[in-house]
């Protein structure tokens, strides 16, 4: 029986480094590897913590890649949010949805402000959730933009809806915040043009960021390009959100994988640092770039360390990038010495 203690602490099933498939993002037939954990619950301070170590989640999967072995390098990128300003493209962006919704606001960094609606257009921040409305725009999504033909209720809700974040309320609650919950975890923020449901936004708000798990969207409401619109609106939430919580400065974006295009847009919005995951320290991007142009292959941003990338033959170097830690190159104890240093209940 757990005790009302113990469900306030996360509870993590270790699935140990999954086998190798082919890669999303470069194609490669014999990919990476991943090491997986399995959350069955999960605080938002722990998985603030995992994420400051490289992890990432997918439903209640926890992943990082096995980057001592991998085809293709993923670094974990944020933004410095408050320190943001929008780009004149981005300002472009923002007129052009202004005109296409009519909406009347001379400011169009008003468009960016929750609680200001404008034209057709509202966008509402609620706790994650299944509806049918957001599975029919998923599925279409994934038809038209994914060429995925199939799609399930079940795995829209494993994937984007079902979360192991334990909603984490806060000392007090604050009048007027944007949160619904009043809290910290799992929210989706849901774009509406003209009544319809044009997007979804799938966040984890956690102490110290707003992360970006998913954006999903209507293919008929493309032309509006949501995914710049939505980053934006996220990173003003972000800005809205420090000024209840003053711990809360930063974006998170997922992964930057300088060899795949489509994943190297996240660097537009700056300032913003990668991760380092050799001194698990953040490094200003543009310190990074010259670096990985030399060196395609994961690397180290320290300027101390000469080897630009990680070894796979010195079990050493992977202790130093625990947990990202392969079984083959560890042995029972050294697992789980590494994985004490994530600081969670691991239940195996």
């Amino acid at each position: 029986m757990v005790t009302s203690s113990e469900s306030k602490r996360s509870l993590l099933r270790l699935l140990g480094m999954q086998s190798r498939s082919e890669c999303g993002y470069c194609g490669t037939e014999d990919g990476s590897r991943f090491l997986a954990l399995r959350a069955i619950r999960l605080t938002c301070d722990d998985y603030q913590t995992l994420i400051d170590r490289g992890w990432r989640r997918a439903g209640s999967l926890l992943y990082l890649t096995d980057h001592s072995d991998a085809c293709c390098a993923y670094y974990t990128i944020r933004c410095h949010a408050l320190e943001h300003v929008p780009s004149a493209s981005d300002r472009k962006h923002l007129r052009r949805i202004r005109r296409h919704l009519s909406a009347a606001v001379d400011n169009v960094l008003d468009l960016l402000v929750s609680g200001t609606e404008a034209g057709g257009l509202e966008v509402r921040l609620e706790a994650a959730s299944f509806t049918e409305e957001k599975f029919a725009v998923f599925e279409k999504y994934q038809v038209a933009v994914h060429n995925d033909e199939d799609v399930s209720r079940q795995g829209f809700r494993r994937f984007l809806c079902d979360s192991p974040l334990l909603f984490q309320p806060l000392a007090r609650p604050v009048e007027g915040l944007v949160l619904p919950a009043s809290g910290l975890g799992s929210y989706h923020q849901c774009y509406y043009v003209d009544g319809r449901l044009a997007a979804v936004g799938v966040l984890d708000i956690l102490p110290s960021c707003v992360s970006s798990v998913y954006l999903f969207y209507d293919p008929d409401f493309s032309h509006l390009s949501l995914g710049t619109f939505s980053a934006l609106r996220e990173i003003a939430l972000v800005q809205q959100l420090h000024e209840h919580l003053p711990n809360l400065r930063y974006y998170y974006m997922g992964y930057y994988i300088p060899s795949c295009p489509k994943m190297t847009y996240k660097g537009r919005w700056r300032p913003a640092d990668l991760l380092d995951l050799r001194t698990l320290k953040w490094i200003p991007i543009d310190r990074c770039l010259e670096r990985i142009a030399r060196h395609p292959v994961f690397c180290t941003f320290d300027p101390d360390v000469d080897k630009l990338s990680i070894v796979r033959d010195s079990r050493e170097q992977v202790l130093d990038i625990a947990p990202a830690i392969s079984p083959e190159l560890l042995t029972p104890e050294e697992r789980c010495r590494a994985l004490e240093r994530i600081e969670v209940l691991v239940d195996v």
